[in-house]
Order: structure tokens, then sequence, then C-alpha cells
């Protein structure tokens, strides 16, 4: 996967001005999710699978991840994008803002729902 865009597509539901709930394929928890795990997940209209050389990494994710402060180690040229990507305002400050805009509740981390199990 690929850094192909510096600046979050318009509709971006990375973006604070996403409408709630558009996430594009894919539920709150798998976006927040990777972002907190230090993944980087693909542009929601660039996802054309794993295997795919045309996949690109969600600019929107790269800069919630500049805005948090938090590496991208996990995927491969991650920290390397996130850092060409930078720090935006118009994009949430954590991957918990991003979770609670588009479903209303707070974010529980991964593992802590899984010990709640």
């Amino acid at each position: 996967m690929k850094c192909r865009h510096t600046e979050p597509c318009k509709e971006c539901p990375w973006r604070k001005a996403a409408p709630a709930g558009w996430l594009g394929g894919h539920s709150a928890e798998v976006y927040a999710d990777a972002v907190a795990g230090n993944e980087v997940p693909a542009c929601h209209l660039r996802d054309l699978g794993p295997e795919d050389d045309e996949t690109s990494m969600c600019a929107g994710a790269l800069a919630v991840l500049a805005n948090s402060c938090t590496s991208a180690w996990k995927t491969p040229g991650g920290d390397e994008a996130r850092k060409t990507v930078g720090r935006r305002p118009d994009c949430f400050a954590h991957p918990k803002e991003f979770f609670e805009h588009h479903t209303g509740r707070p974010y529980v981390p991964y593992l802590l729902r899984k010990l709640a199990v």
C-alpha cells in the first residue's frame, strides 16, 4: 500500500466535517482500532484489497496519527507517510474522537473490549 495523497479526500470519514456514520465500507471499530493500533487503513475510495498495488493509504487517518503523535510503524512506509501528510486541524485529534463522532458512543480500545468478554 502506498501513500498517494497528501491531503484527505473531500468526503474522508477522518475529517471533522464528515457526516456522522459515513464510513465508506468498514465499521467505526475497524478504522479506530487500526489507527489506535499503529496501523494505516486504506482510503475508502482506493481500497482495492491488500494485494492490489492501486490500494492507497488513507491521508485522513495519517493526519489523525500525526495529530495524536502516534506512530504508524505496523504499516510499511506508514511513518514516512505520516510525516508527509502531517498534522491537520480539519481532521480529528485522536481515533476516539473519530469513533465518538461516527457512533455517538465512547471508544473502548480493542484490548479492553476483549477483556470485558
